[in-house]
C-alpha cells in the first residue's frame, strides 16, 4: 500500500510540474457568483466535450450566429460551418488539450474568456504528422432572453513555444 501511495503522489507531482508552464491565478470580475460559475463551468465542459469528440455538447453552447477565427484558418461562420469544423477535429485519437483560464469578465449580457492552451496532436490518420500547438485565445459570451451563455466569438492564436 505504502509503494502505491509513493507512486500516486510521484505522479500527481509530475502531473503538476507538466501543467505548471500553463498556471496561471483566475482574475473573475462583473456577473453574479452564478454567472461566474456557470462560464468557468461551460469551459470546463468544453474541453472534455472537445477530447471526448461529444460534438451535440459542444454546440450546445454556440450561438446561432457564432464564429471560430483562428490563426492561419479561414473564418468558420454560423452552426452548420462549426458542427462540420468540431467533426474533422474533435475526439481524434492521440489528441491532448490543457485549458489554462485566466480571465472571465462579465458586464450585463456580455462576457468573455480568456487564457492559454496547449494542444498535442498524435498522427491519427496516415501520412499526417501529429503536431503541438500553444496558444492564446478569447472567446466572447451573449447571454440570450433564456438567461443561457452562447458562445458568440472563439478566437485563438499561436504563442511563442518556450
Amino acid at each position: 500500500m505504502s509503494c502505491l501511495k509513493s507512486r500516486l503522489k510521484l505522479l500527481a507531482l509530475a502531473s503538476a510540474l507538466l501543467l505548471a508552464p500553463l498556471a496561471h491565478a483566475l482574475e473573475i470580475s462583473g456577473g453574479s457568483a452564478e454567472d461566474q460559475a456557470t462560464l468557468k463551468a461551460i469551459a470546463d465542459k468544453w474541453v472534455a466535450d472537445y477530447l471526448a469528440g461529444d460534438i451535440d455538447g459542444l454546440m450546445s453552447v454556440m450561438h446561432e450566429d457564432g464564429m471560430i477565427l483562428s490563426e492561419k484558418q479561414p473564418t468558420v461562420v454560423g452552426t452548420d460551418a462549426i458542427r462540420s469544423y468540431f467533426e474533422t477535429r474533435a475526439g481524434k485519437p492521440g489528441v491532448s488539450f490543457q485549458d489554462d483560464i485566466q480571465e472571465i469578465r462579465i458586464n450585463g449580457s456580455w462576457a468573455f474568456v480568456r487564457g492559454d492552451f496547449l494542444l498535442e496532436v498524435a498522427p491519427w490518420e496516415e501520412g499526417k504528422p501529429g503536431f503541438k500547438r500553444k496558444g492564446r485565445y478569447f472567446v466572447l459570451y451573449e447571454k440570450n432572453a433564456a438567461g443561457e451563455w452562447k458562445m458568440l466569438r472563439d478566437i485563438d492564436n499561436d504563442a511563442p513555444m518556450d
